[in-house]
């Protein structure tokens, strides 16, 4: 027997920040790659967001870096 689902695809590009085009409890499934705090090609992204970090690198100060980008993420995920 083949059976088969029926389903509907939407593709949005934007901050995950701000979601209100999208209408609560609609999503089954979220995939994310976000950008990973501490891997260096993803620096330049988090000081944009929150200046203080590049001060953070700068100093060399890992933890409170890690956390300030996570504090960044947040956000993110609350939406989610």
């Amino acid at each position: 027997m083949d059976r088969q689902m029926e389903t509907n695809h939407r593709l949005y590009v934007s901050d995950a920040r701000d979601l209100s085009r999208i209408q609560n409890q609609s999503v089954d499934l979220v995939v994310t790659s976000p950008p990973y705090p501490m891997i260096e090609m993803w620096d330049e992204l988090f000081v944009r967001l929150e200046p203080r970090i590049g001060s953070l690198l700068e100093e060399n100060r890992g933890p409170a870096c890690f956390q300030a980008m996570h504090e960044q993420l947040d956000p993110v995920w609350r939406e989610l």
